[in-house]
């Protein structure tokens, strides 16, 4: 397992992918808080602009992931570590693993670089303690973020495949996150029902938690949490038992 560890972190350092990830983040934050700075003709708080770039975090992370976790399989190298690994299960978890890491270094560095330099721009209102639990749903966010596309390019076990895949997930969670965010907002509205299965429905995915984050309210935290775990323990034990019958050609 160690050995296949090195060989995923390896690839993140010497690949393009992971750098391509981060530079993408870097220019929707920064043009974020550029539009945030001068558009707007009042003064902006700090908590509009800190998690703003999650915003575009799940289409990022969905291309990292599926060309990254895809390469494996469109360049032969899944089948030199499936010979490596003592079992199937192994390989699967040690390319989640890597895709969890890249995925949670990258959000974390964002939000801190938004943080540190949006302050300098932007009204504080930030308290440590409400950032600090902010920043930590949105590591577990992150995490499952990685856990659900990995999960999928795994199972495609071909990088343009997994590339459609992960893209259409992406886009399809992002229009489910406007659709529940936009129920939730006029919650008033709606009997204690509707609002319990939109909220969960918000919770589950990844972009509604993101879209909470970045009006710096969360409804559920625990909930969220909650969420995030079901996604962290549950997808990489699924994808191991499906990755086991997988026939790899």
């Amino acid at each position: 397992m160690l050995r296949l560890l090195r060989a995923d972190f390896g690839r993140l350092k010497r690949g393009a992918a992971l750098p391509l990830f981060l530079l993408g983040m870097l220019l929707v934050a920064a043009a974020m808080m550029v539009m945030q700075a001068t558009a707007m003709d009042y003064t902006v708080p700090l908590s509009r602009v800190v998690f703003l770039p999650l915003s575009f975090y799940g289409i990022a992370a969905a291309a990292f992931v599926s060309v990254f976790a895809g390469t494996d399989f469109s360049d032969g190298f899944i089948r030199n570590k499936l010979i490596v690994a003592r079992r199937r299960r192994d390989a699967a978890l040690s390319l989640i693993a890597a895709c969890c890491a890249a995925c949670m270094g990258v959000y974390a560095l964002i939000a801190l670089l938004t943080l540190g330099i949006g302050g300098a721009f932007f009204e504080n209102d930030v308290t440590a303690t409400a950032f600090l639990g902010y920043f930590l749903l949105g590591l577990g966010m992150s995490a499952s973020v990685a856990c659900l596309f990995c999960s999928v390019a795994l199972l495609c076990a071909d990088r343009v495949r997994a590339v459609l895949w992960c893209m259409g997930a992406a886009f399809a969670m992002l229009f489910l996150c406007l659709h529940t965010h936009q129920t939730m907002v006029h919650a008033e509205a709606a009997d204690g029902l509707r609002r319990g299965i939109y909220g969960a429905l918000h919770d589950l995915n990844p972009c509604g938690q993101a879209a909470q984050l970045s009006a710096w309210h969360v409804w559920n935290p625990l909930r969220a949490a909650l969420c995030d775990l079901v996604w962290i323990a549950g997808l990489p034990a699924l994808s191991c038992v499906l990755f086991e019958r997988k026939d790899i050609r």
